[in-house]
């Protein structure tokens, strides 16, 4: 087995060969020898041991289930009451104002004869000169 070989199996199987398929580990085995593959594999088995300590799930014994029930009943609140204030009724304000003058301006720029359907146009992407109308003019 090469040593990119070697390296291969490392970064896809880890660093214990005795997770290694069987047709590879003899092969590993005997490369695991040589000094530069020992350190490579060396490296491995300390990542997987890190990785295996750092996946490993946190002891919770009766005495912390206790404390975390005891946490939630203890009677204080934790949220946050949001009040209006003279600058949110000022900003609110000023939104209002300035939709309701876009809103105007549109009315106005709309064709007489069309409102409606522009209108809807501009809503739904309807394409209002594509439009068929019935025999009176209507659509």
């Amino acid at each position: 087995m090469t040593y990119d070989e070697f390296e291969e199996g490392v970064s896809r199987y880890g660093g214990d060969l005795d997770k290694w398929p069987a047709a590879m580990r003899a092969a590993a085995t005997a490369a695991a020898k040589e000094a530069r593959t020992a350190r490579l594999l060396a490296e491995a088995e300390r990542l997987d041991r890190l990785i295996g300590e750092a996946a490993a799930p946190a002891p919770l014994d009766a005495a912390r289930v206790g404390a975390i029930v005891a946490g939630i009943g203890n009677g204080r609140r934790h949220d946050v009451a949001v009040r209006p204030t003279g600058r949110l009724v000022a900003w609110s304000g000023a939104a209002m104002v300035a939709f309701l003058a876009i809103g105007f301006v549109i009315g106005l720029a709309l064709p007489a004869d069309q409102g409606e359907a522009t209108l809807a146009g501009l809503a739904f992407g309807v394409d209002v000169s594509a439009s068929t109308t019935g025999g009176d003019g209507v659509l």
